[in-house]
């Protein structure tokens, strides 16, 4: 920005470290109270209000004036821009505002010593001049800034809710049954809702004028606009313009840093947010990041951008596609301009990591599952939580309390049932209609499920727990321990839905990378968990995943070059070949200081190799043989493309093993460190936890429980403890296992509670296992 004008300029805040804390300290005491003090039309810096909410109303209400063509009265929406909103805040204004609000005298002081310590200086040519005490505003970088302005712009709020009292204004509202609202606020973003015609238009300009001259606040009319109803003519809009100080008319713009109203033209309306990812890697340096740099640059920052857009709008499938080309280009880079060959497809990129995957996510799969978060002639955001819905359906289950409203046969009632209801057809023989005819006095009925139900259903009805008050039944998201719809699972349910809906096919470039079951996530659990870099991990990926750009690949996919290996110039160079079977890397592998003799028969097949040097992990030096493999790997990957690409001699292989005995070393020292730090730092916690349990005579009671597949006994251990020395009493208990480990942590917990009682132990702590369950 070239500044032309004095206004352009802005002042630098800078806080001492002693005001900070401070202010802070004030801050964290004023944010627990303003969520009395702040109308709940403003939804900036409260608990509990998120902008998405601000965003959602707006839309609705714009979509609502959009599609208005009849009746006598029209409707707009006035978006006000205010100038440099901080810097004009006049101080005796935001004390009168305190001071109606009910803040203590000595409150109002120490705000007020706050907001006096500032001073400013001028730099003028590389000079600092002279030092100016300013009479109002606040700081930008103060903690307590942004609240101190909620406190002002609610003066602004009460105003708009007089007018409204006294029908000097009247507000919008787009359904029979819905609200009226006049004004949506999020900090300085402020959005007028009212009767477009010229009283109703004076009216507010002379609101805006009253809260000018008390609060020092000033309208930027030149960026403020109004968006009008289709059922205004022309001629009126421009005389409602012209009341209101000569405001332009919108059609298309923003709120919140997104689209106010959405056409048709979908695509091109979120074309910005393609545009700002495909700016944003431009400015990266390709060439300068490994590919597990370029890993963490997508997921942190490319992946980041969409998300605020996909929080509340649903994006074309098209765009979705586009971005997730972008960011498939990105990974697998480019050269002379054009884009590298791409070894896998996005979508087997986007598994988890335990299914072969890099855990990026799917854009449309993350799309929805962000939708699924808040829950007809739909706006466009409705249409997108209304799309999400029936995937989310599929995750919610009946929580069973006493089993009236929940129907046996129509109902998802049933944990661990694909389908969460009984398997067992229910013929018209059967008079059973409602979960509680399966229930007498709080406990299941054992000998009628088991004569109407399959044996298979009949131990999943069982296992639910009932309640002993006999609560309503209701509904729950089964896919989070917290029992609470997130995004991350309601996101890993989307995928799990669409890979067993339709199986990705292997690529032809390489082995599936999800096959073998539970041997292939066993592998690809402990490939991501090595103490090796992260460029080694995904270079085995690339490895197994047959997505290592080896010359019989590259002929195999394009029909261009020679597919024979280089340093030995005998056979096609493909992985196995490079990395195990050529005559130079068998050289390299003699003079390693491991040795995979009982490898030896997998060496046609690098993941079947891979995985039996897994197998070592569990002896006794495992773990590091395989993390000094595993650089022995890179460091031939690196000599096969020295001589590839820079003609080099090929390295002998004492200085190859040299090369990633150093590197491993490198990386053990450095992880070793990490685990002494801590193990120093768990230790110290624990002691100090476990001093602090017993100082003023509290009786600590541990639980642990323990249960085996397939096995339906819970076993419960209890200690109580008063002191680390003083024992009390020790219990062995069993119990039925639901086979949810946080329902039986739950169990435990009870039945220590009762054995608390019995001992009429009034002050106890409880320390369990689950965090889900302290939680």
């Amino acid at each position: 920005m070239n500044p032309t004008n004095v206004k352009n300029f802005r002042p630098i805040s800078l806080c001492s470290v002693i005001y900070k804390t401070i202010s802070k300290i004030l801050a964290n005491r004023l944010k627990l109270v303003l969520d009395k003090c702040i109308s709940n039309t403003q939804s900036a810096f409260i608990p509990d209000r998120q902008i998405l909410d601000n965003v959602i109303l707006a839309h609705e209400y714009m979509h609502y004036l959009k599609n208005k063509r009849q009746g006598k009265e029209g409707y707009m929406a006035i978006k006000l821009d205010m100038a440099k909103a901080y810097d004009r805040v006049e101080w005796h204004f935001l004390q009168a505002m305190m001071q109606k609000m009910g803040f203590c005298a000595q409150w109002i002081t120490w705000i007020t010593s706050c907001l006096k310590t500032v001073t400013y200086s001028f730099n003028c040519n590389g000079e600092n001049r002279g030092f100016v005490v300013p009479k109002r505003g606040i700081r930008q970088g103060d903690p307590l800034s942004p609240y101190l302005f909620l406190i002002c712009s609610e003066g602004f709020s009460n105003l708009l809710k007089k007018a409204e009292e006294r029908n000097d204004i009247k507000g919008l509202r787009i359904s029979r049954q819905g609200p009226i609202i006049t004004h949506l606020f999020f900090a300085d973003d402020s959005l007028i809702f009212c009767k477009a015609n010229k009283q109703q238009a004076k009216e507010v300009m002379k609101i805006l004028k009253t809260y000018e001259e008390a609060s020092g606040q000033l309208i930027n009319l030149e960026k403020s606009s109004v968006f009008f109803s289709k059922n205004m003519a022309m001629e009126q809009r421009q005389d409602v313009c012209s009341s209101l100080g000569g405001m332009t008319e919108m059609k298309q713009g923003k709120y919140l840093g997104l689209p106010m109203v959405i056409s048709r033209t979908k695509e091109q309306i979120f074309g910005f947010i393609k545009k700002n990812i495909k700016r944003k890697m431009q400015d990266w340096r390709n060439k300068l990041l490994s590919t597990a740099g370029k890993e963490v640059m997508l997921k942190a920052v490319s992946m980041a951008m969409p998300t605020y857009a996909m929080s509340v709008f649903k994006l074309p499938r098209k765009l979705c596609k586009n971005i997730s080309a972008l960011m498939a280009n990105y990974w697998w880079g480019e050269a002379n301009g054009k884009n590298k060959l791409h070894w896998l497809s996005w979508k087997k990129m986007s598994m988890n990591r335990n299914a072969g995957g890099l855990g990026f996510k799917d854009i449309e799969a993350y799309n929805k599952a962000l939708l699924g978060k808040p829950q007809q002639n739909a706006s466009w955001i409705w249409q997108g939580l209304l799309g999400a819905r029936s995937s989310i359906e599929k995750g919610v289950i009946r929580r069973i309390g006493n089993g009236r409203s929940t129907s046996i046969w129509g109902h998802r009632w049933i944990p661990g049932s694909s389908s969460g209801r009984p398997t067992s057809l229910g013929p018209q023989s059967y008079n059973l209609k409602m979960v509680h005819e399966l229930i007498s006095h709080h406990r299941w009925k054992r000998n009628t499920i088991f004569q109407h139900f399959t044996p298979s259903d009949a131990e999943k009805i069982l296992n639910i727990p009932l309640s002993l008050m006999g609560r309503e039944d209701n509904f729950y998201w089964q896919h989070n321990p917290g029992e609470i719809y997130t995004v991350s699972s309601g996101y890993k349910c989307i995928m799990k839905e669409s890979t067993n809906a339709k199986q990705i096919a292997p690529e032809a470039a390489g082995p599936s990378i999800t096959g073998e079951g539970q041997q292939a996530r066993q592998m690809w659990n402990t490939l991501w968990k090595l103490n090796i870099k992260h460029k080694l991990k995904i270079f085995i990926w690339k490895c197994i995943t047959g997505a290592l750009p080896v010359r019989a690949a590259i002929f195999r996919k394009t029909r261009l070059g020679d597919p024979v290996c280089r340093l030995c110039g005998e056979d096609q160079e493909t992985v196995e070949h490079l990395l195990l079977n050529c005559q130079h890397t068998q050289q390299v592998w003699k003079a390693a200081p491991i040795q995979w003799d009982d490898a030896i028969d997998q060496k046609g097949d690098f993941k079947r190799w891979w995985i039996r040097i897994l197998e070592a992990k569990n002896r006794q030096g495992g773990m590091e043989h395989i993390g000094l493999t595993a650089n022995i790997l890179w460091q031939v990957w690196k000599e096969r493309n020295s001589k590839e690409f820079e003609n080099k001699t090929s390295c002998s292989p004492a200085r190859t093993i040299g090369k990633a005995q150093k590197e491993w070393l490198e990386q053990e020292e450095v992880m070793k460190g990490k685990t002494r730090l801590s193990t120093r730092e768990t230790s110290f916690n624990q002691e100090e936890q476990y001093q602090g349990c017993n100082e003023d005579g509290t009786i600590k009671l541990e639980v642990a429980t323990t249960s085996q597949n397939g096995q339906a006994t819970l076993g419960i251990g209890v200690t109580a403890t008063k002191h680390p020395s003083f024992r009390l009493a020790e219990w062995a208990l069993k119990e039925r296992s639901k086979g949810d480990p946080v329902i039986d942590e739950a169990v435990a917990v009870h039945l220590v509670l009762c054995k608390a009682l019995e001992h009429q132990w009034s002050r106890i702590t409880i320390c369990s296992q689950s965090q889900d369950l302290m939680r």
